[in-house]
């Protein structure tokens, strides 16, 4: 594959909840090795499970995972495959998965809205 510019004009928005949006850009369709999004979230709070390896960069605002990592603009968190985790807050996060985000293999385990 040669270089590929993923223009915001192209991002493919994904409502998760009424707190939620992921805007994904690089998919699985692009890529067998990693997945890249934007995520905006106003008061949302989940509880999920990946499958993948999953890195948070904060855009904007603050995320709190697990009750006790707290992530402002400019800070990176690191969420290893197969752990099930809480997140929540008010913010915008690239959201990049390695291998990449596939819907079938995530578990939401609760979100509220």
């Amino acid at each position: 594959m040669k270089p590929k510019i993923f223009k915001k004009s192209n991002g493919v928005d994904r409502k998760i909840s009424n707190t939620f949006t992921a805007s994904n850009y690089l998919t699985s369709s692009d890529s067998d090795k990693v997945s890249v999004a934007v995520g905006t979230a106003t008061n949302h709070i989940e509880t999920t499970q990946t499958s993948s390896d999953r890195v948070y960069f904060v855009l904007e605002g603050q995320i709190t995972v697990n009750n006790e990592l707290i992530g402002q603009p400019g800070d990176i968190i690191y969420i290893p495959a197969n752990t099930s985790y809480g997140f929540e807050g008010t913010f915008k996060i690239v959201i990049i998965n390695s291998p990449p985000f596939r819907k079938k293999s995530e578990h939401i385990q609760k979100i509220s809205d």
